[in-house]
């Protein structure tokens, strides 16, 4: 069980660790048994394998985490932190996320939530896009990230 000094500390240490680019600095804050959902509904990653090349393909989406204040939970092993990912590849794509952090009494994230929807999503700096548009350039762009990811991780 974890004070709640140390259980917000370690949802910003995430993403300074995000924001520096270092992988293998990422990984040091999870246990080797991870279960990673990002977004929440879609498969899980399990383990450190899996979530290392998540993170890699991130980092080379040029990802920006942008926390905001973060509220912990009253058993000492959750905390839940707003944020603001940026992402490009190689559209912008904005997410306003809520991450949600379970420690294990080895003070490593176990288990890891990120909770968003095609409505927390923007594409680009132009003009807000709504209804079947924001819908259609969302998707289009989730689509092309996740081919890009499939190739990136076949070279």
């Amino acid at each position: 069980m974890a004070d709640e000094a140390a259980l917000k500390k370690m949802a910003l240490e995430y993403a300074a660790r995000m924001n520096a680019g270092d992988v293998e600095a990422v990984l040091e804050l999870f246990s080797d048994d991870i279960l990673f959902e990002d977004p929440v509904g879609a498969p899980p990653l399990v383990g450190k394998d899996a979530l290392r090349e998540h993170i890699a393909w991130s980092i080379e989406c040029q990802v920006h985490e942008t926390p905001g204040r973060p509220v912990t939970s009253m058993d000492g092993r959750r905390v839940a932190v707003p944020t603001t990912v940026t992402v490009r590849s190689p559209t912008k794509l904005t997410f306003s996320i809520i991450g949600v952090i379970e420690l294990g009494d080895d003070g490593l994230v176990h288990h890891a939530q990120a909770f968003w929807g095609i409505t927390d999503t923007t594409v680009g700096d132009g003009p807000e896009l709504t209804g079947v548009a924001h819908f259609m350039a969302v998707t289009q762009n989730l689509a092309q990230m996740v081919n890009a990811k499939g190739s990136s991780s076949r070279t």
